[in-house]
């Protein structure tokens, strides 16, 4: 199919940006673009404007703290992977980084386009819930900052208002006594996960102490698995047990790469593998 007909614009500064998105509310902004044209070409989505963000330099910046470290919304998932500090101080999001769809989507789809366009099968919204990372929205009233556990609505729905526009992402750092399990079960690399967990594990003498499962592609939005969580931490590894928990935190949703039953299962699955990479 042929994209409808749209107006384009390229402000020359975020205010300019956030002013003209106030002003039209059916334009769009457009940054890595590898969601929103093929959703174009297919008019799925109709938008008056395009607004071109590209060139706002300030959306660009990485900046890593003692205890935090702050990404750019239009950093680009190529530019993470090769970034030096990020290796160093952050070795976890590169790793995860290059599960992200191919080479040719990853040099242009950005960090925040993934997190803001909230698809339930993406990585980076589960790490940023797992990590309970903040995001920093700015609008026509000014600036905010919304926690991920209230940032994800439901199927493709977040709290960002429609004149507001995610300028970055504010991770914590991994602390001596934690660490970050990440693994996704695909059909072929690059697909689109059947099932996917991130979690963060808290640890004392070898001992877990506290953990947090996010899973992906399992729902309509990343998925907390509290009750499983708290099971596992005084109970040994058992399958039909762990399932039994996942089907009570996880509405599981069938989608074209494998049904809810198969989800739950490789739910399960993801958790043996995390369990025996810990220990």
């Amino acid at each position: 199919m042929k994209a409808p007909n749209f107006s384009y614009f390229e402000p020359a500064t975020l205010v300019d940006a956030i002013k003209f998105k106030s002003s039209d509310k059916n334009s769009v902004y457009l940054a890595g673009g590898q969601s929103l044209m093929p959703a174009l070409n297919m008019r799925l989505s109709t938008p008056s404007c395009l607004i071109d963000i590209n060139k706002l330099e300030e959306l660009k910046k990485i900046n890593i703290g003692n205890d935090y470290i702050e990404i750019g919304a239009l950093c680009t998932h190529s530019k993470l992977i090769s970034n030096i500090e990020l290796n160093k101080h952050f070795p976890s999001l590169p790793i995860i980084l290059r599960h992200v769809a191919h080479p040719a989507i990853r040099n242009k789809g950005t960090h925040g386009g993934s997190i803001a366009y909230a698809d339930p099968a993406a990585e980076l919204p589960s790490l940023a819930l797992a990590l309970d990372a903040n995001f920093v929205l700015e609008g026509i009233d000014g600036e905010r900052i919304v926690p991920a556990k209230d940032f994800f609505i439901g199927l493709f729905e977040t709290e960002i208002k429609e004149d507001e526009i995610l300028k970055k992402v504010i991770y914590p750092r991994i602390k001596d006594t934690e660490t970050l399990f990440f693994d996704e079960i695909v059909r072929r690399h690059g697909d689109y996960a059947m099932a996917g967990l991130v979690a963060l594990l808290k640890s004392e003498n070898k001992n877990l102490t506290e953990m947090k499962l996010v899973f992906f592609g399992t729902g309509d939005k990343p998925n907390v698995a509290e009750k499983t969580s708290i099971y596992l931490l005084s109970n040994d590894y058992n399958y039909d047990e762990v399932k039994s928990y996942l089907k009570e935190d996880i509405d599981f949703t069938s989608d074209v790469s494998s049904s809810s039953g198969m989800k739950a299962h490789l739910s399960a699955i993801l958790i043996k593998k995390m369990l025996k990479e810990f220990n």
